[in-house]
């Protein structure tokens, strides 16, 4: 009897990529810190950045700990990476209102979560994860653009609202061909 494929995400797998969340967290404060150096951002900004980095860290640090732990069940650690996925995207969504929403250069901070499901190999959470970061980030962008009115034309909003959802699922494509490749050839 042939045996059947291990599937799902393993404990090594789970941990190196919170490992290396953790490298994503630092280099956002490392920039906090220098934005508040040279007084790029109002005080008030540099306590919600703050804030924000240091819930992300809480996050990330609870699903690497329980990560570490020797589980019977796969599923815990496809759980733990979904959360800080999701506390990501919203990380990310904030920020992008926090930098003028339409123009924020956070939303390249949208691959993280994207890139971090390409691990659990599946095309469903790839897709749901694009969408997420699409309904994230137009959240964020005509949010901004509303509360802060005249900044902008809508025309420029909605382009860019657009173009960067139709990135997001061209993203997920490209990671779904590197991890999941067709099992037919062409």
């Amino acid at each position: 009897m042939a045996r059947k494929a291990k599937t799902g995400l393993d404990q090594i797998t789970t941990v190196q990529l919170l490992r290396c969340h953790y490298f994503f967290i630092a280099a956002y404060i490392g920039s906090i810190v220098v934005f508040d150096m040279w007084n790029l951002i109002a005080r008030e900004a540099i306590g919600r950045r703050w804030l924000a980095a240091g819930l992300l860290l809480i996050v990330n640090t609870a699903a690497w700990y329980v990560s570490k732990l020797h589980h019977k069940r796969q599923g815990v650690f496809q759980l733990m990476l979904l959360g800080v996925i999701l506390a990501d995207i919203i990380f990310v969504a904030m920020n992008v209102y926090w930098e003028r929403g339409m123009a924020s250069n956070s939303v390249a901070l949208f691959a993280v979560p994207l890139i971090m499901t390409a691990a659990l190999k599946s095309r469903s959470a790839l897709i749901a994860v694009a969408s997420l970061c699409s309904a994230a980030y137009g959240i964020a962008a005509v949010g901004y653009f509303f509360d802060n009115y005249g900044e902008g034309f809508r025309v420029e909003l909605y382009g860019t609202v657009g173009f960067s959802v139709a990135i997001f699922f061209i993203l997920a494509g490209l990671l779904l061909a590197i991890t999941k490749p067709p099992k037919e050839s062409p």
